[in-house]
């Protein structure tokens, strides 16, 4: 089983609390070689100006970076010894209008194996007009990401929620790549491993019509349909019939409230990484229970996964 040597972490210049680089030093525990890229993303509008003055332009970016470099430390050095780690932390500065953009380009220069950014909240229309920065995150990076929030890892049963997918056979392979990242942070984490699935029940309207046609026989088939393949999956992998849950309803109902029960601190979810108008009129689950839930959303979207799998080839 691998472990995350390599962490680019995104720092928050507007948090007062840095949730992804604790999140980063938490797991760097682990493994003693792992290093830590604190990347902050800036950029001046005093750049704009220098247009009409080439001589004073490198000067003036030299500074500005060398500020922020010396802001990091600072906050490198708090975290270090909150934690008492001993953990390389690597800060590091790069000039971009978008944020986004920057840790992507980031993540493809760097041989990172793990992304860590900070939850960010955000309303109704923000996928309708325009993406943010998380968001992007999730649908174009092409390793694992963790969307960190304000909770602990260490506290005593805090759990592991894997939503696993079974309504299309390409989905079993995003389900194998997830366990593994459970696994992984298990060992991290000391948490127990959950499945999670939901069983959405689309009954054509025309059914309806059918004489002696019962919708509730119906809803208990298809349930009974998902529950088995959870456990042929559970026993497939070791894992304890009790700890798979199955509910019916929507993903976007069903994820966070079992979470909630099983008091899970991270929740892995597979991600379809629609951008565009795709995004905007179907939307992503993991993108719909984001801020529904309580816990560290580990994600792995289509990229991600076909990448690792190229990997395990070579």
């Amino acid at each position: 089983m691998r472990k995350y040597t390599n962490i680019l972490v995104v720092a928050e210049p507007k948090k007062d609390v840095q949730i992804a680089l604790k999140r980063a030093i938490d797991i760097a525990k682990f493994n003693p070689k792992t290093t830590i890229t604190y990347l902050r993303v800036v950029y001046d509008f005093a750049y704009d100006l220098l247009i009409l003055n080439k001589v004073k332009e490198k000067p003036i970016h030299a500074d500005i970076e060398q500020t922020h470099i010396d802001h990091l430390n600072q906050i490198i050095e708090e975290y270090r010894e909150q934690s008492n780690s001993e953990a390389t932390i690597v800060p590091k500065v790069v000039e971009n209008r978008d944020v986004g953009e920057a840790v992507i380009d980031e993540m493809r220069v760097g041989d990172y194996d793990l992304i860590i950014k900070a939850a960010n909240s955000h309303g109704l229309l923000d996928s309708i007009i325009f993406t943010p920065i998380d968001w992007f995150i999730l649908r174009h990076a092409e390793v694992p990401v963790i969307i960190a929030k304000n909770n602990d890892w260490q506290q005593p049963g805090g759990n592991i929620a894997v939503c696993v997918d079974f309504t299309l056979n390409e989905h079993l392979q995003s389900n194998v790549a997830m366990l593994r990242e459970a696994q992984v942070l298990s060992k991290i984490t000391g948490g127990r491993i959950h499945l999670i699935n939901s069983a959405p029940v689309y009954m054509p309207t025309v059914m309806l019509e059918v004489p002696h046609y019962s919708p509730d026989l119906y809803e208990q088939g298809v349930l009974e349909e998902h529950r088995n393949r959870m456990y042929e999956f559970a026993d497939k992998h070791h894992i304890d019939r009790q700890y798979c849950h199955i509910e019916e309803g929507m993903p976007d109902d069903v994820i966070p409230e079992i979470c909630e029960r099983i008091n899970a601190k991270a929740v892995l979810i597979g991600s379809a990484g629609r951008s565009g108008l795709a995004a905007a009129l179907i939307g992503n689950t993991c993108e719909e229970i984001v801020d529904d839930i309580d816990a560290d959303l580990f994600v792995l979207n289509r990229k991600t996964i076909k990448k690792e799998k190229e990997k395990n080839k070579e």
